[in-house]
């Protein structure tokens, strides 16, 4: 079992970003990520994203650079790959199980219950409904972060993590922690 990088050459967010893969389950590719500090909520589906600045830290526990194709290559092989076009439906399945272990009746585009992941971004305004937001909290010490595009959105996520943080209390004992992103009206 090996965990593979790629060479960043994706721009976003002011830096250039590659992709972490493992040859043979997430666990490892969870466990790889922690040790060289990548943040959980860099995983996706099926790899992390992981920034130029962070090749030491990721060679130094044994992760293997290779090119984007090779790096494709080995991830069709070993089964874990999620394919673009399946990626709605991947998030909308892991949307429903995170609710579903809530409790929560009314599931929300994109969901997660916990610190490893993240949802889709908060579609541009000519895109989003009014009220859409989305909302990041990974301790429920510091306020989460709210992206909206109007007060509706603003106001939406406050009542949505009022009914997050009861269903999490009942269910672990501990106020939400999470994301969630809401963008139908």
């Amino acid at each position: 079992m090996t965990v593979f990088a790629d060479i960043p050459r994706w721009p976003r967010h002011g830096m250039v970003w590659g992709h972490l893969i493992s040859d043979a389950s997430l666990a490892e590719l969870h466990e790889t990520a922690a040790r060289a500090g990548l943040p959980p909520r860099s995983f996706d589906l099926d790899h992390y994203d992981w920034p130029e600045p962070a090749r030491a830290d990721l060679e130094a526990v044994g992760v293997r650079v290779v090119d984007a194709g090779e790096l494709t290559r080995i991830l069709l092989r070993s089964g874990l790959r999620i394919r673009l076009r399946d990626r709605p439906a991947a998030r909308a399945r892991r949307s429903d199980e995170h609710a579903a272990q809530l409790g929560l009746v009314t599931v929300p585009r994109d969901l997660i219950w916990g610190t490893i992941g993240h949802v889709d971004p908060l579609p541009l305004p000519s895109q989003a409904a009014p009220g859409a937001f989305r909302m990041t909290r990974d301790d429920p010490s510091v306020p989460p972060r709210v992206e909206a595009h109007d007060a509706s959105g603003h106001r939406a996520a406050a009542t949505l993590l009022e009914e997050l943080d009861e269903l999490s209390r009942r269910a672990s004992g501990r106020a939400f922690t999470g994301q969630v992103l809401v963008d139908r009206g």
